[in-house]
């Protein structure tokens, strides 16, 4: 998938942004939209760190209910809660991510099971967990190479952290 301005490649999960007012974002993935404002600012919509916390419950969620639906399991709730705490001396990273999952319904065994599944097929936990590479273009275009330019490993030389 191309951006259609740019032609550069995309993703297979396309998530728009726009600056709607001063610390104020219209977030838009395909038909659906809603407000996400600056931690920086006192609004009271959903942060980033919280929308990256949002995905890492909603996966969980989906996963665990799914997983228990096709295992037969009746009666199964869950619930899940998730937190992170910023780096001390590094704030462009989180320095512990906690999911904290409830399961009734099930006795232990299968409750760790269900979220065994999670943990080894939920591709937002994981690559949270591990860290990845991550390519940033501006303008549709990728920064170009020059000699001396501070790289770091990974994609495009940026590294993002979970």
């Amino acid at each position: 998938m191309t951006g259609p301005e740019t032609g550069v490649p995309r993703g297979d999960v396309v998530v728009a942004a726009e600056i709607a007012a001063p610390g104020r974002f219209i977030v838009s993935a395909r038909t659906n939209h809603l407000v996400s404002d600056s931690r920086l600012v006192d609004g009271e919509a959903i942060h980033a760190g919280e929308l990256l916390l949002a995905a890492l419950a909603s996966c969980a969620l989906a996963n665990i209910e799914n997983r228990a639906a096709e295992a037969g399991l009746p009666a199964v709730r869950v619930t899940a809660t998730a937190s992170h705490t910023r780096d001390a001396d590094d704030p462009t990273y989180y320095r512990r991510t906690v999911l904290e999952i409830g399961i009734t319904g099930v006795g232990d065994p299968d409750g760790w099971a269900l979220v065994d599944n999670f943990v080894a097929t939920c591709p937002i936990y994981n690559t949270v967990r591990r860290g990845s590479g991550i390519e940033v273009t501006l303008n549709g275009r990728r920064r170009p190479e020059t000699a001396g330019s501070a790289r770091r490993s990974g994609t495009d030389g940026d590294r993002a952290r979970g």
